[in-house]
């Protein structure tokens, strides 16, 4: 049947609706050229000689039931004589390759933002490969460029998203949460793709970086960051050193007989738990394990002393102190926990830098989940360019128009 009144919905600049077409669930709109239109060239903007029509046909958002609406439309190829260059136009909001209009892959966009590829590709009516692609070139088109001028302290950290050891390295702006890169690896040339991209003014400007004890990522710093302070992220000294303490743990639970097994037994947690959010229960669990094996209390009270550190406000402080931790270190005997101190004399500067820039890869820990969700969603890694494009939609939390 023919339908008339709704062709306000269907304004494409230089083209009329010729006719709708309603059948149960789709519709096909055909457009024909406004023969008042003048035709410019997209280079130049001078008067486009048309030399031939080509029919074409582009999805269209959904029309009450019918969900697939098809838009038929003459795009026009014409020479251009005053930049001798030829061009094909299309209508204003249909992309020469999408085969889709604007609007509906800012739809298609905007329920990937909230639902998993292989919803939207229920909903829509197209393969999960066509969602991708649509919700790509949407959020390129939409998203700003990273702001790399007003950059003073960035964080970097890496975050596995395939299967055996698939890394990708991230960059994020510490004060303002936006992601300003991705890259696959975690080696040297993973950090030098973005440092490449700064120039001398916009790296002379940062400060600070934080990041953990990943050596290839220290180099790439201190090489083109002379003068931007590392600093050491403390939640990963912390943890580090609660990995020696439960290898500590480890140790004793192989050396010990009888019925102290079952006591050393399950209290990893116990052990690594801040004490005020133990329960009563696990208090008294850890108090009985900690009288009962020397080591394992010292290198519990090791533990609650190192985290100790990052209550002090001042460098000067915090540099007796932990000479201080060292020392008592060092004393102890336990080879893990002597292991780790030689280790960290290697970084004390990192350490100490917190307390001058006190920042931390918080964000980007955090950010660790959002990039696990947007991975479910769009069912696995196919495309770097395009998981990038949607962590950065989520650190900026843009709001696209659909």
């Amino acid at each position: 049947m023919y339908v008339r009144g709704i062709r306000r919905l269907f304004r494409f600049p230089g083209y009329v609706v010729d006719k709708i077409t309603l059948d149960v669930g789709m519709a096909q709109v055909n457009l024909r050229l406004d023969k008042r239109r003048r035709l410019e060239c997209p280079a130049c903007g001078a008067s486009l000689g048309g030399s031939r029509t080509v029919r074409q046909t582009a999805r269209d958002l959904p029309l009450g039931l019918a969900f697939v609406v098809v838009v038929v439309y003459e795009a026009v190829q014409g020479h251009c004589s005053a930049c001798e260059t030829w061009a094909t136009l299309h209508p204003p909001g249909i992309g020469p390759r999408a085969k889709a209009t604007d609007r509906l892959m800012a739809f298609v966009s905007f329920l990937c933002k909230h639902l998993p590829v292989r919803r939207v590709e229920s909903i829509v009516g197209v393969s999960k490969a066509t969602v991708r692609r649509w919700d790509k070139a949407w959020l390129a088109k939409c998203l700003p460029p990273p702001n790399l001028d007003a950059l003073r302290f960035l964080l970097i950290d890496e975050k596995s998203v395939r299967r055996r050891h698939g890394y990708v390295t991230l960059v994020m702006n510490a004060e303002s949460g936006e992601l300003l890169f991705m890259a696959e690896g975690k080696k040297k040339s993973s950090l030098e793709a973005f440092l490449n991209k700064l120039n001398d003014a916009q790296k002379a400007r940062i400060e600070a970086v934080a990041m953990d004890r990943n050596g290839a990522y220290y180099e790439v710093v201190r090489d083109e960051l002379p003068e931007a302070e590392i600093v050491l992220d403390k939640f990963h000294l912390v943890a580090n050193f609660q990995s020696v303490v439960d290898e500590v743990r480890r140790q004793e639970w192989r050396h010990a007989e009888g019925q102290f097994k079952n006591v050393v037994k399950g209290q990893r947690y116990n052990l690594l738990r801040n004490p005020e959010n133990l329960t009563e229960e696990q208090a008294a669990r850890l108090s009985d394990l900690l009288a009962l094996n020397a080591k394992i209390h010292v290198a519990y009270v090791l533990k609650e002393a190192f985290r100790h550190l990052w209550t002090y406000t001042r460098r000067a402080w915090a540099a007796k102190y932990l000479a201080r931790w060292t020392a008592w270190a060092q004393d102890s005997a336990i080879e893990p926990i002597r292991r780790f101190v030689r280790n960290l004399e290697k970084w004390k500067d990192g350490v100490l830098a917190y307390f001058k820039y006190p920042i931390t890869n918080a964000p980007l820990e955090a950010f660790n989940a959002t990039v696990s969700r947007i991975i479910y969603r769009s069912c696995g890694v196919q495309d770097m360019d395009y998981l990038f494009l949607k962590l950065r939609q989520e650190s900026l939390r843009a709001n696209l128009q659909t």
